[in-house]
């Protein structure tokens, strides 16, 4: 182990140990009501729901852990801020977001131009060949629907919306698989085995995608588009493993597909956080917040998305979401739970599910 590599996973326990602290403590080593932003972040807790009705009414306040929270009361004093960018709170070993600045003048409207309706539109003919193609690759029978089916789905999809050639998929699709953990990583720090393993697949996307003059916005598409269509793709799922009904619907309806992702996704989008920066100083609602600050705002259910940096991440994962769905559907008629689904741990920014048993049958399963 180097000493960088010591000195990051020295970094990271002490992050994730204040966490854990103050959501239990109302001052270090002082019993006392713990912080409810600390015991969101943190990341161990199965139900966040009272996290986040404690957090509802405030803000913006400052934290324990020195973060700035804004809950849905607060958000519209934040919602468009030019200078409240998308940053990590948490130490990054390989980064993978455009630089603030970036961000503040022409990242954005690249995202929205790489990721939006005209870049999927060009990429309609290789999007349903590669995503039918790994989807014929699917066997029928005891299946988990994250690892085995959403996961190289979602890969295959931003692939071909990536222009990425055929003899590097399978990097590719690896590469997106060590990545899976970056989102949340940006606000609760992952092992160190994880974090290198993530910071591994960065690189490598770096290396696989072609050199282009929007690297880095096609960069942001492979980390946290992928892993945005992966969620949107296994809620969608998840949602329909008891109504057998709207399955069969779904196989004699193809339109239906893209109605039934979007009634899966909340209305705050695929980010149930949105770790933010300031780049200069600002007030909302008689709160001075410094330049340097962090900002996490808290979106509430029934809450639009507030951050349109992510927002801008949908329009692609839906669809690349609806084509795999759409896909499955046709191929296996029938779908059944086989046991219960699994969300990861340190994962408060997307709570995504990392296993999902299931039985996918060309005939009725039993």
């Amino acid at each position: 182990m180097t000493v960088a590599t010591s000195a990051l996973g020295r970094d990271l326990q002490l992050v994730h140990a204040a966490q854990w602290l103050y959501s239990v403590n109302g001052e270090p080593f002082v019993p006392g009501a713990g912080d409810p932003y600390a015991g969101l972040v943190r990341g161990f807790d199965e139900d966040p729901a009272p996290f986040h009705a404690a957090l509802a009414e405030r803000g913006p306040w400052r934290s324990r852990l020195g973060h700035w929270v804004a809950g849905p009361a607060a958000l519209p004093a934040l919602l468009g801020r030019p200078d409240l960018v998308v940053a990590a709170a948490v130490p990054q070993p390989e980064p993978w977001l455009p630089a603030p600045d970036r961000q503040r003048t022409t990242a954005g409207r690249d995202l929205a131009h790489r990721g939006g309706r005209g870049a999927l539109r060009a990429a309609a003919a290789p999007l349903r060949r590669l995503v039918t193609a790994t989807a014929a690759g699917i066997a029928p029978g005891p299946a988990d629907l994250i690892g085995a089916v959403a996961a190289p789905l979602a890969a295959a999809g931003y692939a071909a919306l990536l222009g990425v050639e055929d003899d590097r998929r399978a990097a590719f699709a690896a590469a997106v698989t060590d990545t899976a953990p970056c989102v949340d990583a940006l606000l609760c720090p992952q092992t160190l085995a994880v974090t290198g393993r993530a910071a591994a697949g960065v690189r490598a996307l770096r290396g696989l995608l072609a050199p282009s003059d929007d690297a880095e916005t096609r960069l942001v598409l492979a980390v946290a588009g992928t892993r945005a269509a992966t969620d949107l793709l296994g809620e969608t799922l998840l949602s329909l493993l008891d109504r057998p009904g709207e399955w069969t619907r779904l196989g004699t309806d193809p339109t239906h597909a893209a109605s039934a992702v979007r009634a899966a996704v909340p209305p705050q989008g695929p980010w149930h956080l949105h770790p933010l920066t300031a780049l200069a100083p600002l007030e909302a609602a008689g709160v001075r917040i410094g330049a340097g600050d962090h900002v996490t705002l808290v979106p509430g259910p029934g809450a639009a998305a507030p951050a349109p940096y992510a927002r801008l991440l949908l329009p692609g994962a839906r669809a690349v979401a609806a084509e795999a769905l759409r896909l499955l559907a046709a191929r296996f008629p029938h779908l059944r739970p086989d046991g219960a689904p699994v969300r990861a741990r340190r994962a408060p920014v997307t709570r995504r599910l990392v296993r999902m048993p299931a039985l996918l049958g060309e005939e009725e399963t039993r």
